[in-house]
């Protein structure tokens, strides 16, 4: 476990906005981030030239838990973009926006590498 803070500013960590490293609070009450509900399984959709798919992750706690996540899926090829919604203590939510379509045993690989697990619910 990491003792870095979390900002209070909501919004969402991606790739190009590291040096704000923002989240977004997804709980229903405004409160903590253990309160939130479960996300849907894993998801994609392809447009015409990307391919969006949004993992589940756990045991993130903090914004460089998320950012080591989130460098970890920018390494693998044809990833353009990713978007971490950060849940402290509950299932976080990785969407990444890539070029092709990404295996699930690439995902999980290099998410685990960076030290977390993807989980479908």
């Amino acid at each position: 476990m990491c003792n870095a803070s979390i900002p209070s500013t909501p919004g969402t960590l991606s790739a190009s906005s590291m040096s704000e490293l923002p989240i977004r609070d997804t709980s229903p009450s405004g409160s903590c981030g253990c309160c939130a509900p479960q996300q849907a399984a894993e998801r994609s959709a392809t447009t015409e030239n990307t391919v969006t798919a949004e993992y589940l992750v756990t045991a993130l706690t903090c914004v460089s838990c998320a950012g080591r996540v989130s460098s970890a899926l920018n390494a693998l090829d044809g990833v353009q973009d990713v978007q971490i919604t950060l849940v402290p203590g509950g299932i976080s939510t990785a969407g990444v926006i890539s070029s092709q379509s990404l295996s699930r045993t690439a995902v999980q690989d290099v998410v685990e590498k960076a030290g977390y697990q993807l989980t479908s619910a």
